[in-house]
């Protein structure tokens, strides 16, 4: 079973569930998508921190009482220009990992110049955090130089899987698609929001599955890296691997396919439909 490690999943926070019961419905779609541990990850500025676990503790009793078998971990997104703002404490309550190993969820802007994104990975750093970085396939001003370097500084790449099945454009598919193709280490997230922007972990792996990427990185990438970075930090992303393509299962939970060219086929006529 997968984690989600960006997902607006908390009610009325944010631009997420406007309340519970949209709530409960996207959590109820990660777990038909496979997923069974999600950290929740509102926008930090449009929330109080010290409030955080509270909060996703009576989202995890709500959904408990309707039988959504689907385990909260606290979290937030921090935007670039979020960082300097909040405290040390207010830091470590967002963050993840062990001791030593403790990481952050931040943004690559979506507008504005990627040296704020640098100035603040370079003070998370600073402070003791090593840094994943969301959806920088949907950042203009992110440039792939940049991402090298923060990435020879410990950085891991999330990359959103509504951008890998073209929801959010041609462009920021055809650029998820070649940050996977450098080699640089990544993981998928839905940054889901609402049933209408639900999770895709099944869909982007499918994806990518397609257009030839290998089986091992995919499987890491979508099934293995993000719970494992949960737990051990931002270094499991670069160990973490599946099975080579004939054992094992698959990280869509089924047998390896037979017939793979195939389903290489659909999809590609899948993309053709959107005018990929």
């Amino acid at each position: 079973m997968r984690t989600e490690l960006h997902f607006h999943l908390l009610p009325g926070v944010d631009d997420g569930p406007v309340d519970d019961q949209e709530a409960i419905d996207l959590a109820r779609l990660a777990v038909e998508d496979g997923t069974s541990c999600v950290v929740a990850t509102p926008h930090v500025r449009l929330v109080e921190v010290e409030a955080l676990d509270g909060v996703t503790a009576r989202l995890q009793a709500v959904l408990r009482d309707a039988g959504i078998g689907l385990e909260l971990h606290s979290g937030g997104e921090l935007a670039p220009d979020d960082v300097g703002s909040l405290d040390q404490s207010q830091l470590e309550l967002l963050a993840h990992g062990p001791p030593g190993a403790r990481w952050l969820l931040l943004e690559a802007p979506l507008v504005g110049g990627e040296g704020t994104l640098q100035a603040a990975a370079r003070e998370l750093r600073h402070r003791g955090f090593d840094v994943l970085i969301g959806h920088p396939e949907r950042s203009p001003a992110t440039s792939l130089p940049t991402l090298r370097l923060e990435v020879e500084q410990g950085a891991v790449l999330q990359l959103n899987a509504s951008s890998v099945t073209g929801d959010h454009g041609m462009q920021a598919r055809e650029k998820a698609l070649s940050l996977v193709r450098t080699g640089l280490p990544f993981v998928l997230a839905s940054d889901a929001h609402s049933p209408a922007r639900p999770p895709q972990l099944t869909a982007a792996a499918a994806v990518l599955d397609a257009v030839g990427v290998e089986d091992g990185r995919v499987r890491a990438a979508v099934d293995l890296a993000p719970g494992a970075m949960l737990r051990d930090g931002l270094s499991a992303a670069r160990t973490a691997r599946g099975p080579g393509p004939h054992g094992g299962r698959s990280r869509l939970g089924q047998r390896e396919r037979a017939t793979p060219a195939v389903a290489r086929s659909a999809q590609i006529f899948l993309d053709r439909g959107r005018g990929a």
